[in-house]
């Protein structure tokens, strides 16, 4: 979230909170029991308020309470597959010639997951939208950011289709701008309440149906990422990667499908030599049962320690 001043672009007025979609439907859906454990909070102005304290002021049960009210919404929880809105919007746009810029963006976000490579990855992440206000809020460029963040970009498109002549398309366009933007929001909820780096994977994967990663810092050196994803033909395979002291890396997968489970075991060599041609140094890999297990606290701190945890 930002705070804008007087003088502040007149595009960043898109930016204002007030646009959070994923924080207004989880409100609209929430029982008078919930909206209590937000301590009475009624409206979106007073719990965007609440939202754009200083994290130090901020009200972990409170921020809890939006959490849970974000994770089981039902709207929120079938929100349809990012990769395949990007690829609907972008042959919508072929046909708009007065949309290159997010045409563009969206062509070089979506590429196609067996070209990923770490840089192109990280600059994937940055530009995706999830993270536009805060790289506003840390001085960079508004005016770069506004020609290349994925957010940015939606909103500004969204804003001109609505205050134009309709075309032919323009409807559907704004249909799946709405879909992106509330995907956007969603992450960037999930990322201010959780204390973590919340984004869809943004990538063209044929086997894949959706995917979502978040990173948590646990301390100076220490580091937690969870990655969910639901694969068309093994359902869905959750993965913990707790990396500790710059290079040492542990790994824990859950997946209910034997012939997934297989596949992983038999190419476990090949990914600790790809690990270790990175200096990556594999502590252990180990598939547990349940993903609960993934997220279990005593494991949590064993791993903030930099211990092997059996489970």
């Amino acid at each position: 979230m930002i705070k804008l001043t007087p003088n502040a672009d007149k595009n960043l007025k898109l930016l204002l909170p007030t646009t959070n979609k994923a924080l207004a439907i989880a409100l609209k859906d929430a029982s008078p029991t919930q909206l209590q454990q937000l301590g009475g909070v009624k409206d979106l102005n007073s719990i965007l308020k609440m939202l754009l304290k200083e994290s130090s002021n901020a009200n972990d049960a409170q921020n809890r309470a939006l959490l849970e009210l974000l994770k089981n919404n039902p709207t929120l929880k079938s929100l349809s597959n990012a990769a395949l809105n990007i690829k609907n919007l972008l042959v919508l746009l072929k046909h708009d010639t007065k949309q290159t810029q997010l045409e563009k963006t969206l062509q070089n976000l979506l590429t196609n997951i067996k070209e990923i490579e770490p840089k192109e990855l990280q600059s994937k992440l940055k530009k995706s939208g999830v993270f536009l206000e805060n790289q506003i809020k840390n001085g960079e460029n508004p005016k770069e950011l506004f020609s290349k963040d994925l957010k940015a970009l939606l909103l500004q498109t969204h804003d001109k289709l609505s205050n134009a002549v309709t075309t032919p398309n323009s409807q559907e366009i704004l249909k799946h701008i709405d879909k992106l933007t509330l995907t956007i929001d969603y992450h960037q909820l999930l990322s201010h309440l959780s204390n973590a780096a919340s984004i869809y994977i943004p990538y063209a994967w044929d086997a894949l149906e959706e995917g979502q990663i978040s990173i948590k810092k646990l301390q100076k050196k220490h580091y937690l990422c969870d990655i969910h994803l639901e694969l068309k033909e093994h359902g869905a395979l959750d993965l913990r990667l707790a990396l500790f002291e710059k290079n040492q890396l542990s790994i824990y997968i859950t997946t209910q499908s034997e012939v997934l489970k297989k596949s992983i075991l038999e190419n476990l060599q090949m990914l600790k030599k790809q690990l270790s041609n990175a200096a990556i140094t594999t502590k252990e890999i180990r598939f547990v049962t349940k993903k609960q297990q993934l997220y279990d606290t005593a494991a949590n701190e064993n791993l903030a320690m930099g211990f092997e945890v059996k489970v």
